[in-house]
């Protein structure tokens, strides 16, 4: 969906909240990182999950840390976004129950605006 919204220059602003167990974790981080340069309404918010490995150590880690959670969302998410936006889900199961819990009981955002997709295998 990324890379279709970057190369068709779609005028809608996205934001993603990946969230990885560590560092070493992020998958497709160069790919994203390259899109978000492409087109700014596309902002990537990573946070890791562990707390810092030596590697997040030394590379001087400056994304979030710890679980995806209501703080963080408001802290990147206006109320207006919060109101008006789609969310896109996509996890395992466990992240993908306490993400919908999050934005249904915390955040107030109806079902019919989360779709959820389960990601396995890793």
């Amino acid at each position: 969906m990324l890379k279709y919204a970057t190369d068709n220059h779609l005028p809608v602003k996205i934001m993603v909240f990946d969230s990885n167990r560590n560092q070493n974790n992020i998958l497709y981080k160069e790919e994203f990182d390259l899109w978000a340069k492409l087109k700014a309404n596309l902002k990537i918010i990573y946070t890791i999950a562990n707390g810092p490995s030596d590697k997040d150590k030394q590379d001087n880690w400056k994304g979030e840390r710890g679980y995806i959670n209501k703080a963080m969302l408001m802290k990147y998410l206006t109320r207006n976004e919060l109101d008006n936006s789609m969310f896109y889900i996509c996890g395992p199961t466990g992240m993908l129950k306490a993400m919908q819990k999050l934005l249904e009981l915390d955040l107030n955002i109806p079902k019919q605006r989360i779709i959820i997709e389960e990601f396995t295998g890793y």
